[in-house]
């Protein structure tokens, strides 16, 4: 399988973990916002409400940016081997959870100037569960052999 096709499937199935997890935190009132409010403010020009064009553009870079840091997964174990791939996963998961929660508000503040503290943990344990569901499910997808240009 190609490396860009399972980062997709690994990338987007983990990203749908996260969001359904931070969904019912946000219900539950447990977050503020979702990483789709989030994302939709982050992409929309500035002032532009929350609609439902809005979040949909959220829900879009949500999927991309899950697969994009997926396939960073899926060349990391291409070149380092599949071995400990969860725990690849979960570095990577906590690398994102740091530019999430430092470089983004500091870079664009209108999303948040400061994180309220439920987001910052809920955010890291659901990064490290992405990072550790896209790491298992890239360590058991199978990988495309790379053919000769040509056979002597």
């Amino acid at each position: 399988m190609d490396i860009i096709l399972r980062g997709l499937i690994a990338g987007v199935t983990a990203a749908a973990v996260y969001t359904i997890i931070n969904l019912a935190l946000f219900l539950t009132g447990v977050v503020p916002s979702t990483l789709t409010h989030y994302s939709a403010v982050l992409v929309m020009p500035p002032g532009t409400p929350v609609t439902a064009l809005a979040l949909t553009m959220g829900a879009f870079a949500d999927i991309a940016t899950g697969w994009f840091a997926a396939v960073i997964i899926a060349f990391v174990l291409s070149w380092t081997g599949r071995d400990h791939a969860w725990l690849k996963g979960l570095g990577t998961g906590g690398v994102l959870w740091i530019v999430h929660v430092s470089f983004i508000p500091a870079v664009v503040p209108r999303v948040f100037s400061t994180l309220p503290p439920s987001m910052v943990v809920a955010s890291l344990v659901l990064s490290l569960l992405w990072g550790l569901i896209t790491g298992l499910i890239l360590q058991y997808l199978p990988e495309q052999r790379r053919q000769p240009l040509h056979s002597d």
